[in-house]
């Protein structure tokens, strides 16, 4: 088996196709694996993580920062488990099963006659990035939304495909990829840049037109949308606060308004680092013009080639705007790798991301489980260092609640608000921030007036605006997070008395 050549023109010759050998693919896959069954063990709970569990103890149509369904699955299996880290990661270990089957579906239809390497190749690949390798463990949205994605691509290419070749082809798979899409959608707003590609196919290829002269696809465009009813009937009950977090209220500038050079140059940056910058090269090669054999690749390619260009250049000009997180490029970089192998020849690339990926692994590894890497070096991360710790937090808050006989708790920030709810098991925790949250949909912004509470303050919170929400406010306690002999996150505790209770709505 070569090492050198990886794959030749676009899926055009069986015979010179050229993997990796499969015991080696099969060693990496294996190490792979175990360090994301090790991670998702044992590393600790990320803030959002434990918002999102938060949101799940509270079902509600919708929410405030993202679509429902992944809060639902949350809520789901923490009533099944128990909260605990199991419980609540379970659904991601669920989801990525359901990744490896779809890329599984990919690789038989790819590449026939190489179907195993080639899925362990894609497999490799999609763990080697950092950032799939990590949001596929922990349970932001993404892990959901990027199985439910991949999956209705599949579906879709294949109902594409067979279109092409016949156009009275049954129609059960375009509404399978239709009703995926749709809980896509009801799981993230992303999963809109895939409705949105899904189009823009149809109308651009000749092959594909006539289905805008047959019911079925608005029929299915229909059942997408039905899908995600329950985010609307949310919207409207709320003055579509969440549409306006996500188009306007979240960026530093409005539109036309200049241009955010920090933001943008952070963006493109983070973006190519933590998604692996040797993944630049596929990425950019996708769009190489190239003959396919089958019309599976060709509209597969295609598709996945629109997506990339929709989400990437979105996201591009957004953050020219303000703040765009490299992680919601994780759809564009996850349907290149399903590709790649129909065009990329070098396998040399494939193991430098693979090897460098373990630096960033390893990284996670020993600072979301053992202690923030950087303090080790002299440097700081409180994003990390605000993720250690919650065992001692929680007996702090717990022996002062019981010494000051109060019911009421509260902190600074609603990521904390969070965290502070997951390592107690108590849902009911104020955000006495000003800054808005699913926490003011919950009623959770102010003490009823005349109450008191216990207040916990840290790095990221808003101490003044805390203050101003009681007559009296004196600090009870201060304690610094530490392991290892080293000091990394600290954390206050006050008192707030004679709450002024909430204001006019």
């Amino acid at each position: 088996m070569g090492w050198g050549k990886l794959v030749t023109k676009a899926h055009s010759r069986q015979d010179a196709y050229r993997f990796l050998p499969i015991k080696a693919l099969m060693f990496f896959v294996a190490v792979l694996l175990a360090l994301k069954l090790g991670f998702a063990l044992f590393t600790k709970v990320a803030a959002d993580e434990a918002y999102y569990w938060l949101w799940g103890q509270h079902f509600d149509w919708s929410y405030f920062d993202h679509p429902p369904l992944n809060a639902w699955f949350l809520g789901l299996s923490d009533a099944v488990f128990g909260t605990n880290v199991v419980g609540l990661r379970f659904p991601a270990f669920l989801t990525f099963i359901g990744t490896l089957y779809v890329m599984w579906l990919f690789a038989k239809r790819l590449f026939p006659q190489n179907s195993k390497q080639s899925f362990l190749v894609i497999v490799m690949v999609f763990l080697a990035s950092p950032t799939l390798f990590v949001w596929t463990t922990i349970v932001y949205h993404d892990h959901l939304m990027l199985f439910l994605c991949l999956a209705a691509t599949y579906c879709f290419t294949d109902y594409f495909a067979r279109f092409a070749a016949d156009e009275d082809t049954d129609v059960k798979m375009l509404y399978l990829a239709a009703l995926l899409l749709g809980l896509a959608g009801l799981t993230k707003y992303a999963a809109a840049f895939l409705g949105i590609s899904v189009a823009l196919v149809v109308i651009l290829s000749t092959q594909l037109r006539p289905l805008l002269l047959r019911p079925h696809i608005y029929l299915a465009g229909l059942l997408t949308f039905t899908c995600m009813s329950p985010v609307l009937v949310w919207n409207l009950q709320n003055d579509w606060a969440s549409f306006q977090l996500h188009f306007s209220d979240r960026y530093e500038l409005k539109a036309f308004q200049g241009i955010n050079a920090a933001t943008f140059a952070r963006y493109l940056f983070s973006t190519a680092l933590y998604f692996g910058v040797f993944l630049l090269v596929p990425l950019v090669g996708i769009f190489w013009p190239r003959r396919y054999e089958t019309d599976f690749a060709k509209l597969g390619v295609r598709l996945a080639q629109i997506t990339i260009l929709t989400s990437l250049g979105i996201f591009v000009v957004f953050a020219a705007r303000g703040t765009v997180h490299w992680y919601w490029s994780d759809l564009a970089y996850a349907m290149m790798i399903l590709f790649m192998l129909l065009y990329l020849r070098w396998a040399w690339l494939i193991w430098a991301h693979v090897l460098t990926s373990f630096v960033f692994i390893s990284y996670g590894l020993l600072s979301y489980g053992i202690l923030p890497f950087d303090y080790l070096v002299g440097a700081k991360n409180v994003e990390v260092g605000r993720m250690h710790g919650w065992d001692e937090v929680a007996m702090n808050v717990e022996n002062l609640q019981t010494e000051y006989d109060l019911e009421i708790l509260a902190t600074t920030g609603y990521p904390t608000a969070g965290q502070l709810a997951y390592a107690m098991d108590q849902i009911e925790i104020y955000d006495l921030s000003d800054k808005r949250s699913q926490f003011d949909f919950w009623q959770l912004k102010v003490p009823p007036a005349g109450s008191d509470a216990l207040i916990l303050h840290d790095y990221f919170g808003d101490l003044e605006a805390a203050r101003a929400k009681f007559e009296r406010f004196e600090k009870v306690q201060d304690f610094k997070i530490e392991a290892l002999g080293i000091e990394f996150y600290w954390y206050e505790i006050y008192l707030g008395q004679n709450s002024i209770g909430p204001g006019p709505r």
